[in-house]
């Protein structure tokens, strides 16, 4: 796992990205924004163990409406994070993607 592996998340969506794969990634995020202080990393592993949690509770059962939902997400905001022109930028934009996962999840279930 590495920036590379976002960046196919993003590009390819949940679908060609196994969420087993997810659960990887998200620990990847976590480890590399201890390592190198960047924190937006640390809110990029939040937000993965969120959508990971969903699949978990769901299995595969999770929705296309919502998965598309959160992919549509990740590809907005995945590449301005990596890109952010500082770490604390980036880490505001991790902050945002965590809390619209969150919110997008929520209000599905809400329905």
């Amino acid at each position: 796992m590495d920036q590379n592996s976002l960046r196919q998340l993003a590009e390819q969506g949940i679908g060609n990205f196994p969420p087993v794969r997810l659960g990887d990634l998200s620990a990847w995020c976590w480890d590399f924004g201890e390592v190198t202080g960047d924190a937006r990393f640390c809110s990029l592993s939040r937000a993965l163990s969120v959508i990971v949690d969903l699949f978990d509770l769901h299995s595969e059962q999770v929705p296309s409406v919502l998965v598309e939902q959160l992919d549509v997400l990740l590809k907005q905001s995945i590449s301005a994070i990596l890109h952010a022109e500082t770490a604390e930028h980036g880490s505001f934009l991790s902050r945002q993607l965590r809390e619209a996962v969150v919110c997008a999840i929520h209000n599905y279930r809400a329905i």
